[in-house]
C-alpha cells in the first residue's frame, strides 16, 4: 500500500512534522526535504519514495543536530554519539559523527590533549586522568599519548599545597595520613604522594610558625602584654 501524506505541519527552525496514512506518529524532516520530495498533503508516494525522503531528511537533521551540539561545547566521539542516539537511529548517528570528524569538529586526540592541559588537570595524577579520559570513551593509545607529558610530581605538589591548608587544624599523624590518602585518590603514585605530602606539610608548619611568631610580636608591642 502506498503511503499518503495526511498532514504537513511546519515547526520552528526549518523543520516540518510529516504524517502519513497509517503512520504511528509524525516524522520530523527538514523543510528542504519536504520541498525537494514534494511532500504535500494528499500526495501518494511509493514505499521507496517515502523511505528515500525520510532517510535523506533524518540524515540531514542528525548532521544539523551534531553541529549544534559541538558548537555549544567540545565533545568526545562517545559523548556526541550518545547525545545523538537519543534522537536518531543508529545509521543516521554514525553518518553525523563521521561528518563531524571529516569537518574537523570531532577529534578525540585534540580533546584529550586539551583536557590534560586544562586547569582542571593541574592537581590530578596520570592514573586519575587516564580513568577520566577512558570514561569519556577515549581510546587507550590516545589516552597514553595525552598524559605522557603530564608532570605528576608538579601536579602532586600543587594538589598537596591546596589540600594542606584545609588540614591545618588537624593533628599529626592524622593530618599526614589524610593528605597522603587524598593524593592517592587523585591518581598519584605512592612515592610521589609521600614526597608531596612531606613537602606540603613542611611548608604549612613553617607558615603556621611564622604566623604564630608574628602574633607574639604584635602582642608584645601592646601595652599590658608581655
Amino acid at each position: 500500500m502506498s503511503p499518503v501524506i495526511t498532514e504537513v505541519q511546519v515547526k520552528r527552525r526549518g523543520v516540518a512534522a510529516v504524517s502519513i496514512d497509517g503512520g504511528d506518529e509524525p516524522v520530523l524532516l527538514p523543510l528542504d526535504t519536504v520541498i525537494l520530495h514534494h511532500l504535500r498533503e494528499g500526495n501518494h508516494l511509493s514505499p521507496e519514495e517515502w523511505r528515500t525522503a525520510t532517510d535523506e531528511g533524518r540524515r540531514l537533521l542528525a548532521v544539523r543536530k551534531a553541529l549544534d551540539l559541538v558548537a555549544r561545547r567540545h565533545r568526545t566521539e562517545r559523548e556526541l554519539t550518545r547525545a545523538l542516539a537519543r534522537l536518531f537511529e543508529a545509521d543516521f548517528v554514525s553518518h553525523a559523527v563521521e561528518r563531524m570528524r571529516t569537518l574537523g569538529y570531532l577529534d578525540d586526540a585534540v580533546w584529550a590533549k586539551t583536557y590534560v592541559e586544562s586547569p582542571r588537570a593541574a592537581d590530578r595524577g596520570r592514573a586519575m586522568l587516564k580513568h577520566e579520559l577512558g570514561q569519556r570513551g577515549i581510546a587507550d593509545p590516545i589516552v597514553v599519548a595525552a598524559v605522557a607529558s603530564h608532570d605528576d610530581a608538579a601536579a602532586a605538589v600543587e594538589a598537596a599545597r591546596k589540600r594542606a591548608r584545609a588540614l591545618r587544624r588537624v593533628e599529626e599523624p592524622k593530618r599526614s595520613r589524610r593528605l597522603y590518602d587524598f593524593l592517592r585518590r587523585r591518581g598519584f603514585a605512592d612515592g610521589i604522594a609521600r614526597d608531596a605530602t612531606a613537602g606540603a606539610l613542611r611548608d604549612l608548619d613553617a607558615a603556621l610558625h611564622a604566623d604564630s611568631d608574628a602574633d607574639r610580636h604584635v602582642d608584645g608591642d601592646i601595652p599590658g602584654h608581655g
